[in-house]
């Protein structure tokens, strides 16, 4: 534990962290860190002197810094907590705790999406996913969004390829009008749905997590980022292999 606080106490300083982060984009000397910092050569030697003590970061024999192996695997683990630190409002009343523990331990792939707190603006992403699809739109949803039907319908008649998982029971507001099901597609259910999601080949055009007071409020991320489509396409999938087929 001793171990662990004494390399939190290293990082937890600003200047050394962010020089960690310029040593993933590659090896660099004393002068470049400090010019790219703004700091005097000294303190940027200080700096990493203290990083080389941790154990983190090494000089070769040329005199350039770099990452160790633990100092690199160290970054990837912290990048999830990176993401979370920036969006700590977001995920104080919404909860990951149904989502698979593999896909909570790869947070830090979703550092390259972009809140949206405005649901108007969710709806009209996914809207403009479906117009711009080519080849798939795959939704994980807790309910049916009328809104986006003519987007969808006409992106099937382009010969889009269309998935949703939905919960097995699917309450439907009376208070919405019921419209034709989207043809072709392929609706799989399970007996809740713990993500929100609607992406495509492209893009993430939305991605949300219930809040902790139950039910979704359609607020969360978009990206068109690569690792982060990566991390939904997968976990679509996985929902995708639990759910059972579905006749409407």
């Amino acid at each position: 534990m001793e171990r662990l606080c004494d390399l939190l106490f290293e990082v937890s300083n600003e200047v050394r962290l962010t020089i960690l982060q310029n040593l993933e984009e590659g090896p660099s000397n004393i002068s470049r860190l400090s010019k790219e910092l703004d700091i005097s050569n000294q303190e940027c030697s200080r700096h990493v002197s203290r990083l080389v003590d941790a154990e983190l970061a090494e000089r070769d024999s040329e005199g350039q810094y770099g990452l160790t192996e633990y100092g690199g695997l160290f970054m990837k683990q912290l990048q999830g907590q990176m993401f979370t630190s920036e969006h700590r409002k977001y995920f104080n009343g919404h909860t990951l705790a149904q989502v698979p523990y593999e896909f909570v331990a790869r947070l830090g792939e979703l550092r390259g999406s972009v809140y949206v707190g405005d649901v108007m603006a969710v709806f009209q992403n996914i809207q403009e996913m479906c117009d711009e699809a080519e080849e798939y739109i795959w939704r994980l949803t807790d309910s049916r969004l009328n809104l986006i039907y003519p987007n969808l319908q006409a992106a099937a008649d382009r010969g889009i390829e269309y998935k949703r998982i939905e919960p097995e029971v699917i309450v439907e507001s009376p208070h919405v009008e019921k419209m034709p099901l989207v043809e072709p597609r392929e609706v799989r259910g399970l007996d809740t749905v713990d993500v929100f999601m609607a992406i495509s080949e492209k893009e993430v055009a939305a991605l949300a997590f219930p809040e902790v007071t139950g039910g979704f409020d359609y607020l969360g991320f978009t990206s068109r980022d690569e690792k982060t489509l990566q991390w939904c396409t997968e976990l679509f999938q996985y929902y995708w292999g639990k759910a059972k087929p579905k006749l409407d």
